[in-house]
């Protein structure tokens, strides 16, 4: 009797411990942006604090905060560009990458938005360059915790709304792609 009075209890213990722990994993949340091409003002607000907080990292040279804001991918991808002229990612790199940009990311994402889709984690958004000269795609994905900045660029081609939709449904359509095969480099 006490044996079988054990056994119960391990296994309740057992199930509950595996209960919490699927709790935290990863996958457990699901992205808190709506599916669809349309963004709401919260998730709007979302996007805002990510990017401005990549602002910050980048204008203060925090690598660690850049690095925690940003996904493995975009770092990797910016070590790699940086490698090809002899530069590390630290601190000074970071302050004069971000003065050497047009904008800040704020900046962009408050301009008009031409397009958007989220699909499962990855998020997309086509936004009008301010002089006319073609779009700023931002990627952004969702890692079961936070959201992070994938990729920034220049889409130079896009010219209507029309384009801008076709890019953006690209960015999320190959979510197992790699940034190279997606060709999503930062600009």
């Amino acid at each position: 009797m006490e044996t079988m009075r054990s056994l119960w209890l391990t296994a309740a213990l057992a199930l509950g411990a595996a209960a919490a722990t699927f709790g935290f994993l990863p996958g457990a949340w699901p992205n808190p942006l709506p599916e669809g091409d349309a963004l709401d003002d919260a998730a709007r607000g979302r996007l805002g604090a990510l990017v401005a907080t990549v602002d910050a990292a980048c204008a203060k040279g925090d690598v660690a905060a850049f690095t925690a804001a940003v996904t493995q991918e975009h770092r990797a991808a910016l070590v790699q560009q940086l490698g090809a002229v002899e530069r590390s990612l630290d601190g000074a790199t970071l302050r004069e990458l971000r003065a050497a940009r047009p904008q800040s990311y704020e900046d962009w994402l408050a301009q008009p938005m031409w397009a958007c889709e989220v699909r499962g984690p990855r998020i997309a958004i086509a936004v009008q360059r301010p002089r006319g000269d073609g779009a700023q795609l931002m990627a952004f994905v969702w890692d079961g915790r936070a959201l992070r900045l994938d990729a920034s660029r220049h889409l130079a081609g896009v010219r209507t709304l029309g384009e801008a939709r076709a890019k953006v449904v690209e960015a999320v359509g190959a979510p197992t792609a790699s940034r190279s095969q997606r060709g999503v480099t930062e600009r």
